[in-house]
């Protein structure tokens, strides 16, 4: 998997999360389709994952596809049809995602959220608790959340499009991941010499999709 695609399953968490339930739950230190991201050979490798969760996994995989294809195949055509999909879209993923994370073990959920770090950089400063561990003042706070609610408003404005058909799914990524990489670098700004060295700690050893 390479590295864009596996930003693209954290930045899916983040767009379904912003439109239309709260925007804050892309925050968590786990975004994203974790039964896709958790199927793929080159994270389970990185994870350490034993055989007996890896056939956890997957029935758990072939579950979430099964209920999403349920949502997707009626190929909803109407912007209210479109939005009631997202949402529905977005609360499997979240379940499903609860399910997968507690396959793993704390050390390897710890793993995983150091994988999002070197997906996702800057982005990451969006979570409390990384803001938090790096220290952050009241003033970057301000910077930050700044930067967030124009996030949230293109995220909800590329919902809103992808709700009335005016763009589909792969438009609202590649846009979303063209937005990430801008904003990103305008977070990193924010923080000081220090604290980009923290950030960068925080990455854990490089991982290496195949």
């Amino acid at each position: 998997m390479k590295t864009n695609l596996l930003a693209s399953v954290f930045l899916l968490g983040f767009a379904m999360a912003s439109s239309p339930m709260r925007a804050e739950d892309a925050s968590s230190p786990l975004p994203g389709s974790l039964p896709v991201l958790l199927g793929n050979q080159s994270v389970r490798v990185d994870l350490g994952l034993t055989k007996n969760q890896c056939s956890q996994l997957d029935s758990i995989r072939a579950a979430y596809k099964a209920d999403a294809r349920l949502i997707t195949s009626r190929h909803p055509e109407t912007a209210v049809e479109r939005k009631a999909a997202n949402t529905a879209l977005a609360e499997l993923n979240s379940r499903y995602n609860a399910k997968a994370a507690g396959v793993l073990t704390a050390g390897q959920k710890v793993r995983l959220e150091q994988i999002g770090h070197q997906t996702l950089g800057g982005w990451m400063l969006f979570q409390p608790n990384v803001r938090q561990k790096l220290g952050v003042t009241k003033s970057q706070e301000s910077a930050i959340d700044k930067i967030r609610v124009e996030a949230d408003a293109f995220a909800g404005k590329l919902n809103r499009a992808f709700e009335n058909g005016e763009i589909d799914l792969q438009d609202r990524l590649q846009s979303l991941r063209e937005w990430r990489i801008k904003a990103s670098d305008r977070l990193k700004r924010i923080l000081t010499p220090d604290q980009k060295k923290s950030l960068i700690q925080m990455q854990g050893e490089q991982f290496k999709p195949a």
